[in-house]
């Protein structure tokens, strides 16, 4: 009789467990369906890591603002539990993930995949506060910025008097090393902005030109390595601890790699957009020369003191980001 119930129990067991259903795990995004990141980046990620999953988890994308249109409250959605992932720009939650604006440091990474190694190890090795109120499955950076404008800009000077977009408190001390009015806004409204002549100029990466639409604006780029922004692809601490410790092992060791696929597909895509752009008749691009680099690095260096000043930690994280940008290059 022992037995008999001994295999009932076996049995019952057997069958929820083949019966289980995977976690769904919706993750929410700002950028259209069509735009390069969704296409090239996040729609191959989820296709592997529900391979890698299968069974344990499957990954739901949101895209285009479906669970929420505002680019600065992806983190509250996220923590929320509206989303179980999200596409976070820290830049745009001020005062949470303050030690993010190292990448804004002009002329110190060349690309996405450098900046995007380095942040990462900031990461791993525990020196970028706050992050532990979620599970970054990605931390990561973009391309770095360059000014595009409605009007031609070679020098510093050129930006004076002007009507900047900027985000974070790099960019906002760098408007003002120029002269100009640092306007903040999100990424989605530049373009608007821009037509209506409400800013004049914006410091971007070509990705956000060329997915919500700034080149159909601005005419005119000069290119400068200006720093960057980082990028969070965050999960909700409730739904990863409601994951089976396979799971989470899954999403836990491909941090790093995610983070590569994410520098190593922006940079291939935006150079070759970048080279299009270059051909076009009705875009002027603007390459400065060896002594005008270092005119711009004049003007900007004190935006940089200024930034440090900000917080005591932030020469010694600089010295750590130069080290890792060194390592990735």
């Amino acid at each position: 009789m022992k037995k008999l119930a001994s295999l009932v129990i076996f049995i019952m067991l057997l069958a929820g467990t083949v019966s289980a259903e995977p976690v769904v795990l919706k993750y929410a995004t700002f950028e259209p369906p069509q735009a390069f990141a969704i296409r090239a980046i996040w729609q191959p990620w989820i296709d592997d890591m529900n391979k890698a999953g299968e069974g344990l988890f499957k990954i739901e994308l949101y895209p285009g603002g479906t669970l929420n249109r505002n680019p600065t409250k992806q983190l509250d959605i996220v923590r929320d539990g509206v989303a179980d992932i999200a596409f976070v720009m820290p830049s745009y939650t001020p005062g949470t993930f303050m030690d993010d604006s190292v990448v804004e440091v002009p002329f110190v990474a060349e690309s996405a995949l450098q900046a995007s190694m380095a942040i990462h190890q900031l990461f791993k090795k525990g020196l970028l506060r706050n992050y532990d109120i979620v599970v970054p499955l990605m931390v990561a950076a973009a391309q770095q910025y360059a000014v595009h404008s409605t009007f031609p800009v070679k020098a510093p000077q050129d930006l004076n008097g002007k009507k900047i977009r900027s985000t974070g408190k790099m960019q906002h001390y760098m408007a003002q090393a120029y002269g100009a009015a640092p306007i903040g806004m999100p990424v989605t409204q530049i373009a608007e902005s821009m037509s209506r002549g409400l800013i004049q100029a914006t410091t971007n990466e070509w990705n956000a030109v060329r997915t919500f639409k700034i080149d159909g604006v601005a005419r005119y780029h000069c290119m400068l390595p200006l720093g960057t922004v980082s990028f969070l692809l965050a999960m909700n601490k409730d739904s990863f601890n409601k994951l089976s410790p396979e799971a989470q092992k899954i999403f836990i060791d491909n941090q790093e790699a995610t983070a590569r696929l994410w520098g190593s597909q922006m940079d291939k895509s935006l150079n070759e957009y970048y080279k299009k752009v270059q051909q076009d008749p009705e875009h002027h691009v603007y390459k400065p020369t060896a002594a005008e680099l270092d005119e711009w690095k004049k003007v900007l260096a004190p935006a940089v003191a200024d930034w440090m000043k900000d917080d005591p930690k932030r020469e010694n994280l600089l010295e750590a980001y130069k080290k890792e940008v060194a390592m990735a290059k």
